[in-house]
């Protein structure tokens, strides 16, 4: 893994909004799911070098840092509630604090950090050494990186209690928007508590604490557009489901071979397991919410696996269609949200939510619509995008690959399980491990 001891800073300013945040909006009220969420967003773009010597003098670190520190400022005055600071445990006080920005060096070449195996050495371009840590000072942080071989990158951490994955994507492409065009008008509107109410007791809610794994490792994978419709094919024939999504069938073959490697590792014996899928909520409620709403408007559905018949793509397949058309009746009553009835369950209980010693718990999360490889800051798109590695275990990041029409997907397991999962003959008849020297 690079080093963190690679960086060394150039320069850290506080960003405002350009426009202050008007006295109607203050105060951002948050939500149920909002409370609960104690994480960050942790997103980065790299853009290598370009060919000719015009264009890259505009990566020359003081022209960048001029133009993203007027572009977030910008941003910030139609995303205010990140500029804010947290109240308390149910709203944010959109009082313009800032974001802070940093610009580092990092004295390696790009190629170095996209050579090594595991996605830890993308860290360095994150502006904290835990990029998904969530700073009660900060709900959001960003860095550019200025690579010894002419390339930078970009990198946010953006507060889960503001918004899901939606939302953070919105707001870093609209960040690249106005790099490109100042005087362009994106419309985000924030929804906060008005699609999940707040918990009663906000005490509850800040106590729940998320133990962070040790010894896990995050790999890449590409699931190529022609292996993406053969195994659409391979799995419709035999589950009988039309037309499964590319997220049905990479999510069921990723949690197929993690779970068999978990059972390797445990000598043979079979742990149940249960898949979480998250599910963005927005076209699913009634009325429909335009993709311009902001915050947490996320659920998600379980599949559960008890034994080691139950672990093959065609029913895993059947059970995610049939618990997707669950998500509509959510429309009617908020408290069917799974998320919050984990957290109201575990509260009950006494336990982390989405943890238990007899259970192993899988998290999905699928953002193929979210344009990642067209964020563009006036440097076209780029040549990789990030996901931080952690704080989970056991998790898989799904995105549209530079191509389009596949996937790209960061899985995150324990070191040992890893080690049988990445040589899954059956995995690798689909997908090719980046890098693949």
């Amino acid at each position: 893994m690079v080093a963190l001891s690679v960086v060394s800073l150039i320069s850290k300013k506080i960003i405002k909004p350009s426009i202050p945040t008007p006295l109607s909006l203050k105060s951002h009220k948050l939500s149920f799911v909002d409370q609960v969420l104690h994480i960050s967003i942790p997103i980065a773009f790299f853009y290598p070098k370009v060919g000719n010597y015009a264009a890259y003098k505009s990566y020359e670190p003081t022209l960048v840092s001029q133009l993203l520190e007027k572009s977030l400022s910008k941003t910030l005055s139609f995303y205010y509630p990140y500029a804010g600071r947290l109240k308390n445990d149910s709203s944010v006080d959109c009082n313009d604090t800032g974001v802070e920005l940093s610009n580092v060096r990092v004295h390696c070449s790009m190629s170095e950090i996209f050579k090594h195996p595991y996605t830890e050495a993308e860290h360095v371009v994150f502006p904290q050494a835990k990029p998904h840590d969530h700073s009660k000072g900060n709900l959001a942080i960003a860095q550019v990186s200025h690579f010894d071989c002419g390339g930078l990158a970009i990198g946010a951490c953006l507060s889960h209690k503001i918004g899901d994955g939606y939302t953070a994507s919105n707001f870093l492409y609209n960040w690249g928007v106005l790099s490109r065009d100042i005087s362009a008008t994106p419309s985000p509107r924030f929804v906060g508590e008005s699609i999940y109410p707040q918990c009663n007791d906000p005490s509850d809610v800040s106590s729940i604490k998320y133990e962070e794994p040790t010894g896990y490792l995050g790999k890449r994978l590409i699931f190529p557009a022609t292996k993406v419709n053969a195994l659409k094919a391979n799995i419709s024939l035999e589950s009988g489901v039309q037309n499964p999504t590319r997220t049905e069938v990479v999510s069921a073959l990723l949690y197929k071979c993690a779970v068999a490697a978990r059972r390797a590792n445990n000598v043979g014996s079979f742990k149940p397991s249960t898949l979480f899928q998250v599910a963005n909520m927005r076209q699913r409620l009634n009325p429909p919410l335009s993709y311009d709403a902001c915050g947490n408007v996320i659920s998600g559905f379980l599949v559960k696996t008890t034994n080691e018949r139950e672990l093959n793509c065609p029913r895993l397949i059947r059970e995610m269609r049939k618990e997707k058309e669950k998500l509509h009746d959510q429309q009617k009553n908020a408290t069917k949200n799974t998320i919050i009835s984990e957290v109201v369950d575990s509260l009950e209980k006494g336990r982390t939510p989405f943890h238990s010693s007899e259970v192993d718990y899988y998290v999905c999360s699928s953002v193929l619509v979210f344009p990642f490889y067209n964020m563009d800051f006036g440097w076209g798109r780029p040549a990789r995008v990030s996901m931080a590695t952690g704080p989970f275990n056991k998790y898989f990041f799904l995105m549209d690959n530079q191509s389009g029409g596949g996937i790209e997907a960061i899985v995150m397991l324990g070191e040992q399980d890893m080690a049988i999962f990445e040589r899954d003959p059956e995995l690798l008849e689909f997908a090719i491990p980046i890098p693949n020297h």
